[in-house]
C-alpha cells in the first residue's frame, strides 16, 4: 500500500485530470456508434441489465475522485506496452467487427477503452479499476444463463423434497398438483449475480485491501445471490400450491425476488463494514509541488496522437465508408408465405426453379456487413418458417438439408452460408471463415435458402435437389 497524507493541491486541477478520459470515451464513442448501438439494444433495453444505467456514471464518479486524491496522473509521453496492447486490442476489434462476432468486438472494446487509459494515465490498480467495472453493463453475461437455469433447477428440487409436496421435474419444468412451473432465462439469478458481482467488487476496491476478506466478501456476495434466487423460486411454487395458483406473484414475481435480496444486500454490507480496512477515496496521495507533475496538466501530446490514429484506423465508421449502401428491400418477403424469419437484412431475390419434375421455391439473402443489418445466424434468426417444426437434418456438401412438418404437410429445406465465394452448410464453419475473410475486411456475406414440398417422404424430393448440383 503506498504511503498517503492529506496535503493541499490547487482546486483549479480537480477537473484537468479528467480531461484524457473524456478524450479517450468521446474518440471511441464517435468512431464506434454503431457498437454502442448493440450494446444499447441488448444491455440498457434489456431487464436482466436494468442496473447499466449506474454503472458509466460509477465509472466517472470513481475517476473523479481518484483526481481529487492526485491518484490520477498523465503519462510523460509513450509506453512501449500500452501501445502494444491497444494497437493488438484495435486489430481484434477491426476484425470481430467485421466477421459480426458480437462477444468478439465487446471484449476488443473493453481492451481498447483499458490500453487507451494505461496509455495516457500512469499504471496503478487505482486506475484500472474503474474501467474493468464496466464490464457489468456488456451484455455478455447470458452465457452463464444456461448453467444458473441448470444449477436453480436442482437446487430448487433438493428444496422442494423438503415440503412434502409431490413434486415431478423435467428438463426446466416443475409440476405440482396445483399447476405447471418453468424456470426460464429470468429465473435463472442472472440479475442478482450480475449486481451482487458489480457491489461486492466495487465494495472491494472502495473499503477492503486484505486479500483474504476481499475473497470471503466476494464468494458470500455470490452465493448469497444464488440462494437468494433458490429461495424466491421455491417461495413462489409454494405459494402457489397453497393458493391454487390464484396468487398476483404468478404474474408479477420480478419484484418478490428483490424483496428478498435486497435485505441480504444490507445484512451483506453490514458484516462488510466490520471487514473494512481502508478508504480508497479518502486520502491523498503525497506529492511534491515543485516536482515535475506541473508539466503533466494535460495528456501528453504523443500519446494523443497515437489514440487518435490507432482507434481512428480500426473504427466501425472508416470500415462504413468501404461498405456498399444498399437499401433493405422486404417488398418480395411480404408475398411469400412459407419463408424463413430473417429479422434483418440488405437484400433479396426471389427465384422460382425448375428441380427435376419439382418446382422449388429459392431465395437468396445479401447482408452487406454492417452491424445494424445482421448477419445469416443473427440470433432471433430462424431457418425454420413460422408454424413448422424440424424433423430431421443432415449435411451433404455445400448444403445442409432440414426436413420439416406442419400438421400433415411435409417439405424439403435446404441452406447454404456463403462469404467470400465460398459456400458452408455448417454455421460453425461458416463463422471461422467469417472470422478469416474479416481480416482483407471481407464482411458481405449471403445465406442460400431452398423450399420444395413433399408428396410422401421427402426421399426423392431431397435426391432431386442434391442431382441438381
Amino acid at each position: 500500500m503506498t504511503n498517503k497524507t492529506a496535503v493541499n493541491r490547487p482546486e483549479q486541477n480537480t477537473f484537468k485530470p479528467l480531461i484524457g478520459l473524456v478524450l479517450i470515451f468521446i474518440l471511441f464513442s464517435i468512431f464506434n456508434i454503431p457498437v454502442l448501438q448493440t450494446i444499447w439494444d441488448n444491455s440498457f433495453d434489456d431487464g436482466t441489465y436494468s442496473h447499466a444505467y449506474l454503472i458509466p456514471f460509477i465509472t466517472m464518479y470513481l475517476y473523479y475522485q481518484l483526481s481529487k486524491t492526485g491518484q490520477l496522473t498523465y503519462r510523460c509521453g509513450p509506453s512501449v506496452l500500452p501501445i502494444l496492447m491497444l494497437c493488438f486490442s484495435a486489430v481484434l476489434f477491426f476484425i470481430m467487427v467485421s466477421a459480426q462476432i458480437s462477444l468478439g468486438y465487446w471484449s476488443a472494446m473493453m481492451a481498447i477503452l483499458l490500453s487507451s487509459v494505461l496509455l495516457i494515465y500512469r499504471a496503478n490498480w487505482q486506475v484500472v479499476f474503474p474501467t474493468l467495472f464496466l464490464i457489468f453493463l456488456m451484455p455478455w453475461w447470458g452465457l452463464l444463463t444456461i448453467i444458473l437455469q441448470k444449477i436453480s433447477v436442482d437446487s430448487v428440487t433438493f428444496l422442494m423434497s423438503l415440503s412434502g409436496i409431490p413434486t415431478y421435474v423435467e428438463g426446466n419444468l416443475i409440476t405440482i398438483p396445483a399447476g405447471v412451473f418453468e424456470i426460464a432465462d429470468g429465473c435463472s439469478g442472472l440479475r442478482y449475480l450480475i449486481v451482487s458481482l458489480a457491489i461486492s467488487s466495487l465494495f472491494n476496491f472502495l473499503y477492503i485491501k486484505n486479500t483474504r476478506k476481499a475473497l470471503m466478501f466476494f464468494t458470500v456476495a455470490i452465493l448469497g445471490a444464488l440462494i437468494t434466487n433458490w429461495i424466491r423460486i421455491t417461495a413462489l411454487i409454494l405459494i402457489g400450491e397453497y393458493t391454487n395458483m390464484e396468487s398476483d406473484l404468478m404474474t408479477d414475481h420480478n419484484m418478490f425476488g428483490w424483496y428478498l435480496y435486497i435485505p441480504f444486500m444490507f445484512l451483506l454490507f453490514m458484516w462488510g463494514n466490520k471487514l473494512a480496512d481502508n478508504d480508497q477515496l479518502s486520502t491523498k496521495v503525497a506529492t511534491n509541488e515543485n516536482t515535475a507533475l506541473k508539466n503533466n496538466t494535460y495528456p501528453a501530446l504523443p500519446n494523443v496522437l497515437i489514440l487518435f490514429l490507432v482507434v481512428a484506423t480500426s473504427s466501425t465508421a472508416l470500415k462504413a465508408l468501404f461498405t456498399p449502401n444498399i437499401t433493405t428491400s422486404t417488398e418480395i418477403t411480404k408475398n411469400i408465405e412459407i419463408q424463413p424469419i430473417i429479422n434483418n437484412f440488405t437484400h433479396i431475390e426471389q427465384v422460382t426453379l425448375q428441380t427435376g419434375k419439382y418446382e422449388t421455391r429459392y431465395l437468396k439473402y445479401f447482408f452487406n456487413g454492417e452491424l445494424d443489418n445482421g448477419k445469416p445466424t443473427a440470433f432471433g434468426n430462424s431457418v425454420i418458417p413460422f408454424g413448422w417444426h424440424e424433423v430431421s437434418r443432415e449435411a451433404f456438401g455445400d448444403w445442409q438439408y432440414i426436413t420439416i412438418a406442419q400438421r400433415n404437410n411435409k417439405a424439403i429445406i435446404r441452406l447454404s452460408f456463403e462469404i467470400n465465394e465460398q459456400k458452408f452448410a455448417s454455421s460453425g464453419a461458416f463463422k471461422k471463415q467469417r472470422i478469416m475473410s474479416a481480416l482483407t475486411g471481407t464482411s458481405e456475406t449471403y445465406l442460400h435458402w431452398q423450399y420444395i414440398a413433399c408428396l410422401k417422404s421427402c426421399e426423392q424430393e431431397k435426391a432431386s435437389l442434391q442431382q441438381a448440383d
